[in-house]
């Protein structure tokens, strides 16, 4: 097995097994005998468990981006965005329930909530991709504004209330265990925003 293959074996093991269950109920052994690497090799790539989570939850960061850049693409008028996001967001939960037999939340809030206390990298990882996040909202609800689709405000104080009342219901979602909590997503949101129940094509 080459290097590049262990250390990416590695990074997406790491992630989806702390994301299924917890960054304290996972532990190096258990990563290293489900990805089939040995644990030799993992320290040869990491320090730590926490080195190897940040490196895990970056790279699945950076694999998200490319449906990101698509999302809020110069192709789409600003409330497009949006509603495309809300879908994203939906769809994502939609699928883990269906593959894993219950809802997970963010991978990143997750995280950075059991986490912030206890390990400062892990929880400015988090907040990163967060700011990353809420950047791209930021920039869609500026356009949105100067379109006069959104009531004028300051597009990064309310990019960051967006995200925090997604990912708020994401998280109630996974704590109740029940896809119906997302139903309130996009009214929510549309109330947030003064919009109609229905983005215009």
């Amino acid at each position: 097995m080459r290097q590049c293959d262990s250390r990416l074996k590695l990074l997406r093991t790491a992630h989806e097994l702390i994301y299924r269950q917890s960054y304290g109920s996972v532990g190096v052994d258990q990563i290293c005998e489900r990805s089939g690497v040995k644990k030799g090799s993992f320290y040869h790539f990491f320090r730590s468990k926490s080195d190897l989570t940040v490196a895990a939850y970056q790279h699945h960061w950076d694999q998200m981006r490319i449906q990101w850049e698509a999302i809020f693409s110069s192709s789409l008028a600003p409330l497009q965005k949006i509603d495309a996001y809300l879908d994203f967001v939906l769809e994502a939960q939609r699928e883990r329930l269906e593959k894993y037999g219950r809802l997970l939340g963010c991978p990143f809030v997750s995280l950075g909530s059991e986490l912030s206390t206890q390990n400062e990298q892990i929880r400015r990882m988090a907040q990163e991709i967060c700011d990353h996040r809420c950047a791209y909202l930021a920039r869609t609800l500026g356009d949105a504004m100067a379109a006069g689709q959104v009531a004028e405000a300051d597009p990064e104080f309310l990019a960051y209330e967006l995200h925090s009342y997604v990912m708020g219901l994401v998280q109630q979602a996974k704590i109740a265990n029940d896809p119906r909590v997302l139903d309130r997503l996009k009214p929510g949101v549309y109330r947030m925003l003064r919009l109609q129940q229905s983005v215009p094509a």
